[in-house]
């Protein structure tokens, strides 16, 4: 058996509904926000940071060749007194070329990786979000359209007039523009002049009485 529902405020219908629509139009912008950030670490992994790093590993290979070469030309002539020169410092600066190289190295194989690692992540990420775009671009729109269909019909219902003569009059409801209807009562007098007198009930003879006395 099908039972009328009961709605106290039509007003909570529409604040829901508005509020229902910020909420579609966060969840639109997080969705969106999200795929062009992914667009964006795809773009600077495969155009920005792998070319850096390649010119970074020419830069220091070419640092460490130079620094290698200074350090066999220091080693291989004596100085004016005829003994060779300490080589102290350009030990140390093919050190630091050989370790700036290593980093670059790592740091372009980190960005390869990453290249490698980031469309499965981006799958998995659509995969885990897929039902809820579906509600945010689906669902809710149809629960917003439903949602103004009600507060339309139920606007209709509680302001319907009720016709002139039909016993009933559209009583305004204070603060929410909604009407009641309700019967008119007659006043005390009135009520008085409609009953039917005791006496003339008593006289007045039934159908089948009158039928028996003609006969």
């Amino acid at each position: 058996m099908s039972r009328g529902a009961r709605v106290d405020s039509i007003d909570a219908i529409r604040f829901f509904r508005a509020a229902l629509v910020k909420f579609q139009e966060s969840a639109n912008s997080a969705l969106t926000d999200a795929e062009s950030e992914m667009h964006q670490a795809h773009t600077w992994l495969e155009n920005e940071q792998r070319q850096h790093w390649q010119r970074e590993i020419r830069k220091c290979h070419e640092l460490l060749m130079r620094a290698k070469e200074a350090l066999r030309m220091k080693k291989l002539f004596k100085d004016s007194t005829g003994s060779r020169p300490t080589a102290v410092d350009e030990e140390k600066a093919v050190k630091v070329a050989e370790r700036k190289l290593a980093e670059a190295e790592q740091k372009a194989a980190n960005v390869k990786r990453h290249l490698l690692k980031l469309p499965k992540e981006v799958q998995t990420y659509k995969g885990s979000v897929q039902r809820f775009a579906t509600n945010v671009q689906q669902d809710i729109p149809l629960a917003l359209a439903h949602l103004g269909e009600m507060v339309a019909k139920l606007d209709e219902y509680v302001n319907y007039a009720v016709p002139q003569g039909g016993g009933e009059q559209p009583v305004p409801v204070q603060g929410t523009g909604a009407t009641m209807a309700r019967a008119d009562v007659p006043d005390e007098d009135v009520k008085e002049k409609l009953k039917p007198s005791a006496e003339s009930s008593e006289e007045k003879p039934a159908d089948g009485e009158a039928s028996q006395s003609a006969s």
